[in-house]
């Protein structure tokens, strides 16, 4: 792990200058950075709501390109901690004045796909100026509640190795958090089981879908920007227009934070419908991870059921 990373490892201690058991001390309890607004909504579970967890990146922003202006540099040197999904979803991480903005100001970091058993793909994304490495796991692991819930007991342990005095308080609120996730799956499985089996193929915007497939028993079967950030080649066009043909696709599912106009001659020329789903952040309608969920659910049941 580099710089001052969390280790959630037994016996491991937090890798920080500040130490560990007096944050929870200092007014106003803890300030938490979180990568993305639904890694923030998620951490904001555990913490409480006294507390103060902000996204680095807004909403409506797509992470894969998203960069820090000194705004957030400067917040990120007062906040106690910042947590990241990592498995270079977040680019912005790794660039030299937001390492040095975290460094300089000992900011304890906890990276959760370094805790996690994602999801290995043979694919490695140029995006020129990154390398986005999928076989080092698909970063997209809250599209599936259960692997939410795989988190919980990780960010809990961070939470308590922070502020020990609040260890208690942590693990409640990851206990009643895990039950939520619980009772979403649970009802994500028995509405998304209405869809007929050979209803359950995908076009999507972006490839995203990895364990909410594997989950829900869903197939991709067409990426219309395979490379996320960057405009779909000639070829990829191509054999995107090929699968749909051959599938008899009459629906391509959008994002937010990606612009639909590339598809707009397809829809045309094929009469397809378009839908939304909610993948790396929210919406001006969804700001909570159980309602991103429920609103994915909605979407996929009104347009394959």
């Amino acid at each position: 792990m580099n710089r001052r990373q969390f280790s959630a490892l037994p016996g491991v201690g937090l890798i920080a200058a500040r130490a560990p058991g007096t944050l929870a001390q200092e007014p106003g309890g803890l300030t938490i950075a979180a990568s993305t607004p639904i890694i923030a909504d998620i951490v904001r579970q555990i913490v409480g709501l006294a507390d103060d967890v902000w996204s680095v990146i807004p909403v409506g922003a797509d992470p894969h390109t998203w960069e820090a202006s000194p705004r957030e540099m400067v917040r990120i040197g007062q906040s106690d901690a910042f947590i990241s999904v990592g498995a270079y979803l977040e680019p912005f991480i790794e660039a030299g004045p937001w390492c040095r903005a975290v460094d300089d100001n000992d900011v304890p970091e906890l990276v959760l796909a370094d805790h996690l058993a994602l999801i290995s793909i043979d694919r490695v994304i140029d995006h020129g100026d990154h390398v986005h490495d999928l076989r080092s796991g698909d970063p997209h692991f809250w599209l599936d509640p259960m692997m939410v819930k795989s988190a919980t007991p990780v960010i809990v342990d961070f939470l308590s190795r922070m502020a020990e005095d609040r260890a208690a308080e942590f693990g409640r609120h990851g206990v009643e958090w895990n039950g939520q996730l619980d009772a979403l799956h649970a009802e994500l499985a028995a509405d998304l089981g209405t869809i007929p089996e050979a209803r359950r193929k995908m076009v999507v915007f972006h490839d995203a879908y990895t364990y909410f497939a594997a989950q829900y028993g869903f197939e991709v079967i067409g990426i219309v920007m395979p490379d996320a950030g960057m405009d779909p080649s000639a070829r990829a066009f191509a054999e995107l227009e090929q699968v749909i043909v051959d599938n008899t696709v009459d629906v391509i599912f959008v994002e937010p934070q990606f612009s639909a106009g590339s598809i707009d001659g397809l829809v045309e020329q094929y009469y397809l419908a378009t839908a939304m789903l909610l993948t790396d952040t929210f919406d001006a309608d969804v700001d909570t991870y159980l309602e991103l969920m429920r609103f994915n659910r909605d979407s996929l049941v009104q347009h394959l059921g």
